[in-house]
């Protein structure tokens, strides 16, 4: 029977949730402890044909941790992406979701000595049906672990808000772990930053710093999530991807904006011929075509000549930079370097023992 069950939860995308998520369950594996996970409400994410579906976290957990139980038991609810409703009968008893969640909770619960349970990227997701994180996490009698990206002083009021929502159900956080946290800032969060929070009760378990690599990706892990074809520069796939640009000024503008960044993959229109040839210059890693539509063919050779992928899909900008943004920093199963690099912040800045008790 499960010693501890532990809720992990953010206020936001790209806070590094599903990363510590994936590091908790190795180093507690590693430990000797039995590890079951956990997601109530599931969030479809995969662009994988036939798997649309499906949340990407479910399916890379069940991996890790070579779970059994079929994916509608780990994830007893999914939302299909962001336009769901129809799937929810308005006047529907919200009492069956959560009886759902207790249900499954109590199947994975039998075997494990830790459930670690993943909410969406904002724990307040579900609240339509009558199950937010903070009301799970009382009916599980779960300990609550927020994991919040470290950006500023603001952060301090993020984490007292969420801690005010689940006192509001009848439940705490049990800690917090300052995740991205920049280096140039790490003193401060160590010191007034910190203060702050364990004022109000609010352990911090960790304060773990950003890690740019952590992050990137090459070009072709990016066409192969978003299911590109390469056109061009198939030679520069392996060049790495840290921040996202859009193309959609005049070339004057655009070769500022691309000249003061590292690393970036651009977005435009496939007939922004003028653009493709501006990013070109500036020396970006790769350019996402979208709309299917093909440059003029006299880029075709410089960027063969320049080593940098021009990756065609059919998606708009607008929908092609959510696609993008949704797989910075996402991890796959066999990513073994980015499992290794996270497991190793973890253990270098997080208080595993106190996580523990």
């Amino acid at each position: 029977m499960v010693r501890k069950p532990i809720y992990l939860v953010s206020t936001e995308e790209l806070s590094g949730k599903s990363a510590i998520t994936i590091a908790l369950a190795s180093i507690l594996t590693e430990r000797g402890l039995k590890v079951g996970y956990l997601k109530p409400i599931g969030i479809s994410s995969s662009l994988t044909y036939g798997r649309e579906f499906h949340d990407e976290d479910v399916e890379i957990m069940k991996h890790i941790l070579k779970l059994e139980y079929a994916e509608d038991v780990i994830c007893p609810i999914l939302l299909k992406g962001d336009e769901f409703l129809e799937d929810f009968a308005v006047s529907s008893n919200t009492e069956v979701f959560m009886e759902k969640i207790r249900d499954a909770y109590k199947k994975i619960s039998e075997e494990f000595d830790v459930v670690l349970i993943e909410s969406p990227h904002n724990f307040m997701i579900g609240s339509f049906i009558g199950c937010p994180a903070p009301k799970v996490a009382r009916e599980l009698n779960a300990d609550v672990i927020l994991i919040e990206k470290a950006e500023n002083d603001f952060t301090v009021d993020n984490i007292l808000q969420a801690q005010d929502n689940y006192i509001r159900w009848g439940t705490r956080l049990s800690g917090v772990i300052l995740n991205r946290t920049p280096k140039d800032r790490i003193e401060r969060f160590k010191g007034i930053i910190k203060q702050f929070i364990e004022k109000h009760g609010i352990s911090v378990l960790g304060i773990i710093p950003d890690d740019r690599m952590l992050r990137a990706l090459t070009a072709r892990e990016i066409c192969d999530f978003i299911g590109g074809r390469v056109l061009a520069g198939k030679d520069g796939l392996d060049n790495i991807i840290e921040e996202i640009l859009v193309g959609a000024m005049t070339p004057e503008s655009a070769i500022k904006y691309f000249r003061r960044a590292l690393n970036e993959v651009v977005i435009t229109g496939g007939d922004r011929t003028d653009i493709i040839l501006t990013a070109l210059e500036a020396g970006v890693s790769a350019i996402i075509l979208t709309g299917n539509l093909y440059p003029s063919v006299k880029v075709l050779p410089k960027a063969d000549q320049l080593k940098v992928p021009l990756i065609l899909v059919p998606y708009d900008t607008y929908t092609t930079l959510q696609y993008v943004q949704r797989v910075i920093g996402r991890i796959k199963p066999k990513d073994i370097r980015r499992i290794n690099a996270v497991i190793d912040l973890v253990k270098a800045h997080v208080n595993l023992e106190k996580i523990l008790g």
